[in-house]
């Protein structure tokens, strides 16, 4: 049943599928490849965790965050938990944010890691409304298509 439905919902959350797989490539990265974080673009987050430390983080959040995409809709709280992996992923890329700017390093990650944010913000606002509106649905006694049970 999973894999009937996901054509259906992938065009809808495509950048929420988008920044689970990068934040879960981004933590593979850090993992193989030892010595990755050895630049001054990555000194500032050097200091909160080693590359191994943010590697195992990015990748498990990025891998559950993937799966809550795709059981998406066939549990009741399947919405709750993708909004929780939308916030941990928010908090993710803003931490990213965090160490690029305090470096004070001009560098090409400063076009990219804040609109990674500000989209891990918006998915995070819509997957919360999802949420909501699955809490509402089950109340009122309607499925989140709202047929009857």
């Amino acid at each position: 049943m999973i894999y009937l439905r996901w054509p259906d919902h992938f065009p809808v959350r495509a950048t929420e599928w988008l920044l689970a797989s990068m934040k879960t490539s981004w933590g593979l990265i850090l993992l193989m490849h030892v010595g990755a974080f050895n630049n001054q673009f990555m000194s500032a987050m050097r200091q909160i965790g080693n590359e191994s430390a943010w590697g195992w983080i990015a990748f498990i959040a990025g891998a559950a965050h993937l799966t809550a995409l795709y059981v998406n809709g066939t549990r009741r709280r399947s919405p709750h938990l993708r909004a929780f992996c939308s916030g941990v992923g928010t908090l993710f890329w803003f931490q990213v944010c965090l160490g690029m700017f305090a470096t004070g390093l001009p560098n090409t990650g400063w076009a990219i890691y804040p609109w990674l944010f500000v989209f891990s913000t918006r998915n995070m606002l819509v997957a919360i409304r999802d949420a909501r509106r699955s809490d509402e649905n089950f109340k009122a006694g309607t499925t989140i298509c709202g047929k009857r049970k």
